[in-house]
């Protein structure tokens, strides 16, 4: 453990009331920060609303550097303030805050999380119901509602034996705050070059477009390609024509306002987490993301996501856990700074006889990955890790090996693209890579001895993931 530790306990206890509730288990709220913004004070009004009986709320700051601590202090004198002295990380951070409290339930919740007056209860009594169920997750939807909009190109096949039939080439825009998805025909990022990244569309596609302050702006940056003659781009909403858009092999930025009636009415949530399923490979994956030629996609809530089911893992930036699990697997792995330390915990819980619940009643939204820039070199460099550690505990050595090598080759293609075509981003992932597995090595004996632990609990065949694959 590094730095000291400064506890403040809350200055007001919160409300008990009689009846049924006072049945109700005591929950104790852990919020972990690092830097968070203007988020934090959004999280804690919302938490501090909770339609529940008996709670109490902890923040425990990783040695945040903005001035979120102050206004924790001065706005929220009834959440009690733990300060680590060093970013610890997601495991050891919250370890620490969740070994100080004493209540049976523990919450954990990500500080760019907004939840509902009424996610707790169903929560619990979905734990109460079930007296080996260690853990319960809510729904997770993203922080925006999103519009499907539907973009439709003439379509060509291109030399050199790509078969694909493309349509036009969609640009990433790093400027835009809550950018549109595409949720359904485009392939996976490629980089042009330039080294600017894109994906192609097939002759239709779907994009989910957020809705900001009741506001929804596509931005297009789009090109038909190189060499190609100019083609029209066909923007429909709901059915209705929005634009038709001139692409030529220029690079074009159009952007569109989404009629207010059209937001009003297709306005839909999208399912960020329904719990952690696993893949074949032993990785992991939200329950409601998909992958389809090699594009990343999410859900639009609906029926699929409105029952109670149990599920292989919840995830640890909104999930309610029993104290009594928690403290038989010694909390959180603190070898893994964060991402996979959630499916780590649920993979050692199963073995020791625990499972877990998702409970669409209990609803959170999440500003997905605020804190922790998605793909950036510190993302990369962590989920790589926590995989590997992950795997190395709990599952087939032929798991461990195919991840390290996937990291490896992934890793050397993007450091020689990042040399050759001086193209920094790619660079930095490469080396976030090669990072990962040079951390892992390193940690080998301390991952061995916990692997030879879980050993004696039953066979490290990957059993446990079995019940839990889902079609993709």
């Amino acid at each position: 453990m590094t730095g000291a530790i400064a506890a403040e306990a809350p200055r007001q206890p919160a409300p008990t009331t009689g009846g049924a509730d006072a049945d109700l288990p005591r929950v104790h709220v852990v919020v972990l920060t690092y830097n968070p913004g203007a988020f934090i004070d959004r999280c804690l009004s919302a938490v501090l609303a909770t339609d529940y009986p008996t709670f109490e709320v902890t923040v425990a700051d990783n040695a945040s550097t903005d001035d979120s601590v102050r206004r924790v202090r001065r706005d929220f004198p009834d959440v009690a303030l733990v300060e680590t002295g060093a970013n610890l990380g997601f495991s050891r951070g919250n370890n620490l805050a969740m070994r100080e409290a004493t209540a049976p339930l523990i919450a954990l919740l990500n500080p760019d999380t907004e939840v509902d007056p009424g996610w707790l209860r169903p929560l619990v009594e979905r734990l109460n119901r079930d007296p080996v169920a260690g853990g319960a997750a809510p729904k997770i939807l993203y922080q925006h509602d999103r519009i499907p909009v539907d973009l439709r190109a003439p379509t060509f096949v291109p030399d050199g034996g790509d078969s694909r039939e493309l349509g036009v080439r969609l640009y990433e825009d790093a400027s835009e705050a809550a950018p549109a998805v595409i949720n359904r025909g485009a392939f996976g990022p490629e980089v042009d070059d330039r080294g600017a990244t894109f994906r192609w569309t097939e002759a239709s596609a779907t994009l989910a477009l957020p809705v900001v302050d009741g506001r929804a702006r596509l931005t297009l940056d789009v090109t038909a390609g190189p060499g190609r003659e100019a083609v029209a781009l066909a923007v429909t909403v709901g059915g209705r024509a929005l634009a038709e858009l001139p692409i030529t092999s220029e690079r074009t930025r159009f952007e569109l306002e989404i009629p207010a009636d059209a937001v009003h009415e297709l306005a839909r949530p999208v399912i960020e987490n329904a719990g952690i399923k696993p893949l074949p490979d032993g990785s992991m994956r939200d329950r409601g993301t998909f992958v389809t030629n090699g594009n990343v996609w999410q859900a639009w809530d609906g029926p699929d996501y409105a029952e109670p089911r149990e599920v292989f893992a919840v995830k640890g930036g909104a999930a309610l856990y029993r104290r009594a699990m928690l403290e038989s697997l010694d909390f959180l792995d603190p070898g893994i700074f964060m991402y996979y330390e959630d499916a780590d915990l649920a993979w050692r819980a199963r073995r020791r006889g625990w499972r877990f619940w998702y409970e669409p009643e209990s609803v959170v939204r999440h500003a997905h990955a605020a804190s922790s820039r998605e793909w950036s070199p510190a993302f990369v460099c962590n989920v790589e890790f926590g995989k590997l550690r992950m795997l190395a505990k709990n599952a087939p050595w032929r798991f461990a090996g195919h991840h390290a090598a996937l990291a490896a080759v992934h890793g050397g293609r993007e450091i020689r693209r990042g040399l050759s075509l001086g193209d920094a981003q790619a660079l930095a992932r490469g080396r976030a890579r090669a990072s990962a597995l040079s951390a892992s090595l390193r940690a080998l004996p301390t991952t061995l001895r916990l692997r030879r632990v879980e050993a004696r609990l039953g066979p490290l065949d990957a059993r446990e993931l079995h019940p839990f694959y889902e079609p993709e």
